[in-house]
């Protein structure tokens, strides 16, 4: 009787974690799509760098996937019941194309991921590969909204107002042999430069 009785629990537990149509749904709404790079979606375009010697460094989106979630509000062990609910969650994967290191390592992408929740609201996780011969580590930035120290930043007359500067105490891998110290990273445009002020070396994106 007793195996019965916790059977019954289990599967109550078990039913009570699916979705249903009532629970809620923390989508984006039009603010947050002011700190999401929506350009991103156009996938195999080639976004360019230039610095004052006209060199250039690419890179190119591969994924923009926005997904629908769902958080159970159950779950084993928990001491109490938390709100079930919906949320946007959206994953964006951009290919370095100046960096050749074996495609295992993805020392080759950046990844950005950006979700909501009824308790933090809008987050914002950008990952940035750095590369030396130990491995590939991630550095980068991982913020809740309101986000905290935006700048504003003018590139070839256009002016950006959302800029967020992260900074590493190693070197972010954007090129073969880089040493990119500071990266401008646009909540509503994505990335929009970096410097290697070791070698004095400034890249910015160059507009359409």
């Amino acid at each position: 009787m007793k195996r019965l009785i916790i059977i019954s629990i289990l599967f109550s537990l078990i039913f009570s974690c699916q979705p249903s149509d009532s629970e809620a749904y923390y989508n984006f709404n039009s603010l947050d799509y002011e700190f999401i790079p929506e350009q991103y979606q156009e996938i195999g375009k080639t976004f360019i760098f230039k610095n004052a010697q006209n060199e250039e460094v690419r890179i190119k989106p591969l994924f923009y996937t926005l997904n629908k979630n769902f958080e159970s509000g159950y779950g084993f062990g928990q001491p109490t019941q938390t709100e079930s609910y919906y949320y946007d969650d959206l994953w964006i994967q951009i290919e370095l194309v100046d960096v050749e290191i074996p495609i295992e390592s993805y020392c080759d992408r950046i990844v950005i991921h950006i979700n909501k929740s009824p308790y933090k609201g809008l987050f914002v996780d950008l990952e940035i590969p750095t590369y030396n011969e130990l491995g590939c580590y991630t550095g980068g930035l991982s913020e809740f909204f309101p986000f905290e120290g935006l700048t504003q930043m003018a590139i070839n007359n256009k002016t950006y107002s959302k800029v967020k500067i992260v900074t590493t105490n190693h070197y972010f891998t954007l090129y073969n042999d880089s040493h990119i110290d500071k990266v401008y990273y646009d909540m509503d445009n994505g990335i929009i430069g970096f410097d290697d002020t070791q070698n004095n070396e400034e890249f910015r994106l160059v507009s359409e």
